[in-house]
């Protein structure tokens, strides 16, 4: 069940010098997230598991530009081809982040029968929001206190219910990046240019996490975040346009 809102501007100025922008604001949701390794937690009510998608992203915004200098532009003499041929460009990226469902394991309280478990898991019961007031650390990302942990084997008076917690309620962390280009033409003749450029790919190294170590409640690494993306890269090329 997708819904969305999308929408895309451009505006183009004189010479190379262009703005585009696209935004989609949308909802997926689902009873089960893919065609063949997932089955619902209760087996007696697949609408149980109505939740987000595994490939929901609520809001996703892309810019991108391009500002070409408007000076000097057939670059005539020495200044011409000191200060024409300048050009910067770059994308502007954010994204929110997909979700992941929290799990357990060695505890059937309701006797379901979770065989095996990669399939059809357990979910514990959530005592809370656990994106609200959330750390958003890399050592515990979401509030893992939101969510019961498994009692003990002497523990007595258990609920003879499934666990609570619903599919898809941890939000994943957001993406955002910036990526810059700098480059410098030199106008040999019409038909012939040689270009210099310096690209840097999330300039600001903005640090974006990526997933988690653990959404089990009975892993030591429950909430962690194990793997980040690409911090700050920058590359120089030479080009020859013929």
């Amino acid at each position: 069940n997708y819904n969305a809102l999308q929408v895309s501007a451009q505006r183009r100025f004189a010479g190379a010098s262009q703005i585009q922008l696209a935004y989609t604001w949308a909802r997926n949701m689902t009873d089960n997230q893919t065609d063949r390794s997932t089955a619902p937690q209760n087996s007696y009510n697949p609408k149980g598991d109505y939740g987000r998608a595994t490939l929901d992203r609520r809001q996703v915004l892309t810019i991108n530009y391009v500002y070409e200098l408007p000076f000097y532009r057939q670059q005539n003499g020495f200044t011409g081809h000191l200060l024409g041929g300048w050009q910067v460009s770059g994308i502007v990226a954010y994204r929110t982040g997909i979700p992941f469902t929290p799990t357990t394991s060695s505890f059937d309280p309701a006797g379901l029968g979770f065989v095996p478990a990669l399939i059809a898991g357990g979910r514990p019961n959530a005592l809370c929001d656990p994106n609200a007031n959330a750390p958003h650390t890399l050592q515990q990302y979401f509030n893992t206190a939101c969510f019961q942990a498994n009692p003990t084997v002497t523990t007595t008076g258990v609920a003879n219910v499934i666990g609570n917690a619903g599919r898809g309620v941890i939000d994943g962390p957001p993406t955002t990046r910036f990526d810059f280009t700098i480059s410098k033409n030199f106008l040999i003749r019409e038909s012939m240019q040689f270009q210099l450029r310096a690209e840097a790919f999330n300039i600001f190294n903005h640090t974006n996490f990526q997933t988690f170590a653990s959404t089990n409640v009975t892993s030591s690494v429950f909430g962690q975040i194990s793997v980040v993306r690409d911090p700050r890269t920058i590359q120089l090329g030479a080009k020859f346009i013929f």
